[in-house]
């Protein structure tokens, strides 16, 4: 073993005849880069075999040239300045295109440092080809761009909201532009501090958006929001505050942070759009009381909570006594100005456990959830018609007006909606056969609707059991070509002895009392098998019940009866009606999803009559909302259907869906609905219904 030692550094030991010349020559050539060794002019003293490859130059003509030499006029300056440096301050780096052989310009890094070899001061270094790295950073530089003018261009803002490992700090790494047309603020105020964000949101929302929070970190769950943003600074109120959408999904950080991904934007307008088709359709104009369609869907709310509380639910039936003659002898616009007041003074005998109502004409509903609700029900009918006895002005006249009033309970009398309103109706025509300004209870005998149901259900059962109910297809026509599009399927049911059965009735029937997927089955096969002999290409419609949803193979038994008798599934578009999107379930949800994963369009049927988010709707794979009939009827002559066919119409489009006006039955309505932007229609002007043979 010979041992040498170098002129700095460790010690070497060298095996048999390899020198440390031979040695460091070999270390040098198979380093990742190009080295040199420069004396204080700059002349290269030392370097590796990859130099000479690279510049093209063997070793006799690059010894002591400058290294100046093999850079481009543009560089010299920089690299001769470098050398400098280095040899002032010790160490020098710098990025600088060196001249190939082949004339290319190739940058380097180069980083060197200050080296004394015995008695000589000399600049060691190496120089790595960073062209690669370049041509990455350019991309991603390429890629930026891209994405900020995609933010720029979006209608809302990118995000990414991180909250610290013990949950105390919100911070706000990155923001879009758009932040201040969303936020109002810039980035740089919310980047290292978020909390002036939360610090906005309206008190009403806060509470709610905190615990989504919540849910989202630990489930690592999307966080999916609607809030109000109070405004930085000034009154908070209904005309100030801003509506903003946030979605976002969430993700761990190996320090515990969680950081959001998200997307947000201002809904107000849309909101604010929703509200007032809200109030349209919900509100009575002439009075601003609930109507009928808000008062049928609050009373199944409160039927709900009655059963669930196990609380008593009484009806209050209210008609004007005699209010045709006011009609009659002073006008609709006196007898207007007359129902307001009445509904005022109706309202003022009202406490927090009554909701009040109007259901149209002189006809008003109380529902009273509250404990001894039959007590509670007489007392305030009797305090409803000690109030009407103070008499009322009316131009320059005083009026005096009587109420009466009918009375059904729950559960005593009914077990549901409908049921309960046609009891307290018949309890109503007793209490006018006693006179003007009286009440009564409704009593078994005033109707033979209990023993009627019964029977209805029997007799429904067998039917089904036979296999007799028929279908009858309705077509759905373009109101752009006038041709139809589509057929819906409706359940027909002719009784032996008592003829046809309206499908309200045997309908509502089944899925109550848990026949409806049985009967659907059946109309279902029928109608596929109808219209998959068909050559016409038409879509198929049929109606599904909330309670079809809640089974989770639904999907699949649709699709595989569709492909039983040869219908492609793509042609089938299911109707659903806005109570599935009152349901806090799951399950419906995720079967609505799968039927469009399986092709199968959906539509939401007699669209206004419900009391669902039209933002929920949005949010679920919806294509088509269908208008109830209600607001087509007589719609040249009703402003406020108009509005309300129009409003959705436009919110229909805005949100990318398609519209179908329903029951359209005359020339002017079906005029009407393609002026206002549907797109499609159905009803007796187009095509009645007919069976299936």
């Amino acid at each position: 073993m010979v041992q040498q030692r170098s002129l700095e550094g460790p010690r070497l030991d060298l095996v048999g005849d390899i020198s440390l010349e031979d040695l460091t020559a070999l270390l040098l050539d198979v380093s990742p880069g190009i080295f040199f060794l420069l004396d204080r002019a700059g002349r290269l003293r030392l370097w590796n075999r990859r130099l000479e490859k690279l510049v093209g130059i063997d070793g006799e003509q690059i010894a002591g040239r400058s290294a100046l030499d093999f850079f481009g006029p543009a560089e010299a300056g920089r690299v001769e300045r470098a050398i400098e440096r280095g040899f002032d301050a010790g160490s020098v780096s710098l990025e600088a295109a060196i001249k190939t052989a082949s004339g290319e310009q190739v940058p380097y890094h180069f980083q060197a440092r200050r080296a004394q070899l015995g008695r000589r001061t000399c600049l060691a270094g190496a120089g790595l080809d960073i062209s690669r790295v370049m041509e990455v950073e350019e991309e991603h530089e390429v890629q930026r761009a891209h994405l900020k003018r995609l933010a720029r261009h979006v209608p809302g803002m990118i995000f990414q909201l991180q909250r610290d490992g013990d949950g105390g700090h919100f911070s706000m790494p990155f923001a879009s532009a758009k932040i201040r047309e969303v936020f109002g603020v810039s980035h740089g105020e919310v980047a290292d501090d978020a909390s002036a964000l939360f610090d906005r949101i309206h008190p009403d929302d806060i509470e709610r958006v905190m615990r989504a929070v919540e849910v989202s970190a630990s489930g690592l769950s999307p966080f999916y929001q609607q809030f109000r943003m109070c405004p930085p600074s000034g009154p908070c109120n209904d005309e100030t505050v801003e509506w903003v959408e946030v979605n976002s999904g969430p993700e761990r950080r190996m320090d515990g942070s969680i950081i959001w991904h998200g997307f947000a934007r201002l809904v107000t307008r849309r909101k604010r759009l929703e509200q007032r088709l809200t109030r349209l359709a919900y509100t009575d104009d002439l009075t601003g009381l609930p109507n009928r369609a808000h008062l049928y869907a609050m009373l199944e709310d409160e039927l709900a909570l009655a059963a669930a509380r196990r609380e008593g639910l009484a009806l209050l039936y209210l008609d004007l006594d005699s209010f045709n003659d006011i009609n009659d002898a002073w006008g609709h616009t006196a007898g207007d100005r007359l129902l307001r007041r009445v509904a005022t003074r109706l309202g003022e005998t009202m406490d927090e456990h009554c909701t009040l109502g109007r259901l149209g004409g002189d006809e008003f509903l109380v529902i009273l959830r509250t404990v001894a609700a039959d007590r509670r029900a007489e007392a305030l009918a009797a305090a409803v018609a000690e109030a009407m006895k103070a008499p009322m002005r009316l131009e320059s006249r005083q009026v005096r007006m009587t109420v009466s009033c009918g009375i059904s309970l729950f559960p005593e009398d009914a077990d549901n909606a409908e049921d309960l309103v046609r009891h307290a109706d018949a309890a109503l025509f007793k209490a006018k056969a006693g006179g003007p300004g009286h009440w009564a209870r409704y009593s078994p005998e005033l109707t033979e609707a209990a023993r009627a149901r019964r029977y209805l259900e029997t007799e429904l059962r067998t039917a089904i059991e036979r296999r007799e109910i028929q279908v009858a297809l309705q077509p759905i026509v373009s109101l752009k070509t006038g041709r139809p599009v589509a057929v819906e399927a409706l359940a027909r049911w002719h009784h032996s002895d008592d003829g046809w059965i309206s499908p309200d009735r045997f309908i509502a029937m089944a899925e109550n009392r848990g026949m409806i997927a049985q009967l659907g089955e059946q109309v279902y096969r029928r109608a596929m098998s109808a219209v998959a002999n068909m050559d016409t290409g038409l879509r198929l419609a049929i109606n599904i019940a909330p309670s079809q949803l809640l089974d989770e193979t639904f999907c699949d038994q649709l699709v595989a009866l569709a492909e039983e008798v040869g219908l492609d599934p793509g042609r089938l578009e299911v109707e659903l009606t806005e109570r599935v999107f009152m349901e806090d379930a799951l399950e419906p949800i995720d079967q609505i999803r799968r039927l469009r994963e399986a092709g199968i369009s959906v539509a939401i049927d007699d669209f206004g009559t419900g009391f669902s988010s039209l933002d929920y709707t949005r949010r679920l794979p919806v294509q088509r909302l269908k208008i109830d009939q209600r607001f087509v009827r007589h719609i040249e002559d009703d402003a406020t259907s108009g509005a309300i066919v129009r409003a959705v119409s436009s919110l229909a489009r805005d949100l990318g869906m398609r519209v179908t006006a329903e029951g359209v039955e005359t020339e002017a309505e079906a005029g009407f609905v393609r002026e206002v932007g549907c797109d499609c229609a159905q009803g007796w002007y187009f095509g009645r219904p007919e069976l299936v043979r």
